[in-house]
């Protein structure tokens, strides 16, 4: 039996191995914040509208190399320029008070 629970123990130690975990991390999403600084990508959610979820945006943070953060505006009628609802950030700093922003910071 030990030899057995041993095994299987084994077999589990290499799956995980080889296929490692998917989770990159995690973001703290603060709402009624926003950041204005540190863009370093802004998304069209017309032409890309998962962008215009809040999980949405935080996959086109997690497919850009160093997004650190995002903003994300959640009522279409705020959207810059009409089109434009995901900001990715390099980094996330002093947050300010804002309606209709959700300002979220990545933690690896």
């Amino acid at each position: 039996m030990a030899a057995m629970v041993m095994a299987l123990v084994g077999v589990g130690l290499v799956l995980l191995a080889v296929y490692p975990s998917e989770v990159e991390g995690y973001y703290d999403c603060k709402w009624n914040k926003d950041h204005n600084g540190n863009t370093i990508e802004r998304i069209d959610c017309y032409d890309n509208p998962d962008a215009a979820t809040l999980d949405g945006c935080q996959t086109e943070c997690d497919n850009y190399y160093g997004c650190n953060g995002l903003v994300w505006i959640p009522n279409q009628y705020g959207w810059k320029d009409g089109v434009i609802c995901c900001f990715l950030k390099k980094k996330i700093g002093k947050l300010q008070s804002q309606a209709n922003r959700v300002t979220c910071k990545k933690y690896y």
